[in-house]
């Protein structure tokens, strides 16, 4: 079985998408699952963890794409030791099943996944190429660079997901794995630069669909392929910073552009379309007060659900709030001109996946249903106990 993942793609592109040759033929071999609700929190780590699990964040653990604490330059949440639940690759190696990723989320120093190109990034300062090395299979990596390195420009983009497709169709073909999951982030990175509405984007698209022949034509026909988005993304003209609001009310202060914890050590947790207050030490009265003047805040759609906070992982916090389309939170600046992190009843926010094989009629659209369907899909389809 294959796995890709189309980052940021959503279900609103799905017709956009079918314009290019590959993905086009691709549908028609396949079941599609059409306007398939995300998951909250919907960014991408927590997103490919539940997929990898079928549980919500607040069960496996990985709440959110990097640490909680505002920081000018946060660490992700890329170690699989992160995750509490069994995951996919885990349940495949205990039957024997070879496993195979490349690039996909929280995969890093796994002990299972056997052929692994795991997605980190290295601090500032440090070597990107150390960095990965250590976090995955150091042989395989160092044989990938040589043969397909010259496809990279750093992290840059549509470069890196050439190289990850490059990689993963070897892997294919020489190593055979039962289990194959590989994430594709070109959409995102760009959408997350230049906005919904660039032409930049359709350099993306074309990306995504010269990579998926390449790894279709390396799965062969006999294989079968799950390919899904995982969130979509909406334009912003404004990112927040919540934490200026602490920053002026003394609770906080900010050096050198980053936030520092005050003495009672609270702070607002910024995930792009959402954001959750954590009140550290701070009295109710003024973590009411603090309420009170989010509510009133510009950019402010509304609080968060019980059931939200609870399913995100994210039931400690005091309260937690989203944005208006329009507007996004953000732990420092950094000019994004699209944002994901929004609860799922936004609207164009809904997702798609399509499935070669699984016993599924080619050609049949299936509407509604959740991403958490996919796993219960893969783990039978495998004979995985989860």
């Amino acid at each position: 079985m294959l796995i890709i993942s189309y980052d940021a793609v959503g279900d609103s592109e799905f017709e956009r998408l079918m314009e290019y040759p590959n993905f086009s033929a691709f549908s028609k071999q396949a079941a599609a699952f059409r306007e398939v609700r995300t998951l909250f929190l919907s960014n991408t780590y927590p997103i490919h963890t539940s997929i990898a699990t079928g549980v919500m964040p607040g069960v496996h653990g990985v709440t959110s794409n990097t640490e909680p604490f505002p920081k000018k330059h946060p660490r992700w949440n890329s170690e699989e030791a992160r995750i509490r639940v069994k995951t996919l690759w885990q349940a495949a190696a205990e039957k024997g099943i070879k496993t195979a990723a490349v690039f996909w989320p929280v995969t890093a120093f796994s002990k299972t996944v056997r052929y692994n190109i795991p997605e980190v990034l290295a601090r500032p300062g440090k070597s990107q190429v150390m960095a990965s090395l250590k976090a995955g299979s150091k042989y395989l990596q160092l044989h990938m660079v040589l043969r397909h390195g010259k496809k990279l420009e750093g992290i840059e983009q549509p470069c890196l997901d050439n190289f990850a497709a490059s990689c993963m169709a070897d892997i294919l073909r020489e190593h055979r794995p039962g289990l194959a999951l590989i994430h594709l982030t070109a959409y995102d990175a760009l959408c997350h630069k230049h906005g919904k509405d660039s032409e930049a984007l359709s350099i993306a698209l074309e990306s995504l669909d010269t990579n998926l022949a390449l790894l279709l034509e390396a799965a062969g026909e006999e294989r079968d392929v799950l390919l899904f988005s995982d969130h979509s993304q909406l334009n912003i003209d404004a990112e927040l910073q919540p934490n200026d609001v602490l920053v002026g009310a003394g609770h906080m202060r900010k050096e050198n552009g980053a936030y520092l914890a005050g003495d009672s050590g609270c702070y607002f947790e910024c995930c792009g379309g959402s954001a959750f207050f954590h009140a550290g030490s701070l009295p109710a009265l003024q973590v009411e007060e603090l309420r009170r003047s989010i509510k009133q805040s510009e950019g402010f759609r509304r609080f968060l659900t019980q059931d939200e906070m609870s399913e995100a992982g994210f039931e400690s916090a005091a309260f937690g709030f989203c944005a208006k389309k329009g507007y996004g939170y953000a732990a420092f600046p950094h000019g994004h001109k699209a944002e994901h992190g929004y609860p799922t009843d936004m609207p164009d926010y809904n997702v798609f996946y399509l499935a070669r094989g699984f016993e599924l009629d080619p050609g049949a659209t299936t509407r509604g249903g959740s991403l958490l369907d996919i796993t219960p899909i893969v783990a039978q389809r495998l004979g995985l106990e989860l």
